[in-house]
């Protein structure tokens, strides 16, 4: 679908990776994570120091040399979750959605991390490739989240719900800003899990909270 202000925005919007970000993977925040909250275990605080990361290597089905590599690339990131939140705010900044972000938060308390993502609408024909240039850069800027949880306001009426959905990391990795305004609608509209579109005669009327993602009881 030709839509002449996507297109623009994105002539002059050149995404490129954020600084300041997470540097680690998400494979290796995911073992990274289960380590930390595996040394919480009552079973590994009684373990001799030495025999505790093999353990939580075996108990994880991790290499033992990948998770050694990992711990000690984690140890080195400080703030994750502000980090992760303050890279995804920045890069969205940058782009179309500049002045109509909502909540940017990172949920980075077990290995599956989730980032959750809002902002106003102000073209309801506009949302979808909003929501793709949002996950699209987003996962970029903050590679190490497993799931990515967006939803859009109304901007006219900030308490009207128009979109909302989710994505894995790996799938919105996959989108290319430059195709967006192409495929917005269909190829990476059916990407996302769980949606509810305003637009497409979905009742979001219910939808008054924030989006919750359960997240998994192991990584």
């Amino acid at each position: 679908m030709f839509r002449l202000p996507v297109l623009l925005s994105l002539v002059l919007w050149a995404p490129t990776a954020s600084a300041g970000g997470p540097t680690l993977s998400r494979e290796e925040f995911r073992m990274y994570r289960y380590y930390l909250n595996a040394l919480e275990h009552p079973e590994v605080r009684r373990m001799k120091p030495s025999m505790r990361t093999p353990a939580i290597a075996r108990d994880g089905r991790f290499k033992l040399k990948e998770l050694e590599a990992a711990i000690a690339k984690g140890s080195t990131e400080g703030d994750v979750q502000s980090r992760c939140e303050t890279a995804v705010r920045t890069a969205l900044e940058a782009g179309p959605l500049a002045g109509r972000l909502g909540r940017v938060e990172a949920d980075v308390r077990d290995p599956h991390a989730v980032l959750y993502v809002q902002w106003f609408n102000e073209d309801l024909a506009q949302v979808e490739e909003e929501a793709a240039l949002a996950v699209a850069q987003a996962v970029r800027a903050c590679p190490l989240v497993s799931t990515i949880q967006v939803w859009a306001q109304a901007k006219a009426h900030p308490t009207a719900r128009v979109f909302q959905g989710l994505i894995s990391g790996q799938r919105a990795e996959r989108f290319r800003t430059v195709d967006v305004a192409d495929f917005a609608d269909t190829r990476y509209l059916r990407a996302f899990e769980q949606v509810k579109h305003a637009g497409r005669g979905d009742d979001l009327s219910d939808e008054t909270s924030d989006p919750k993602v359960e997240r998994p009881s192991r990584g």
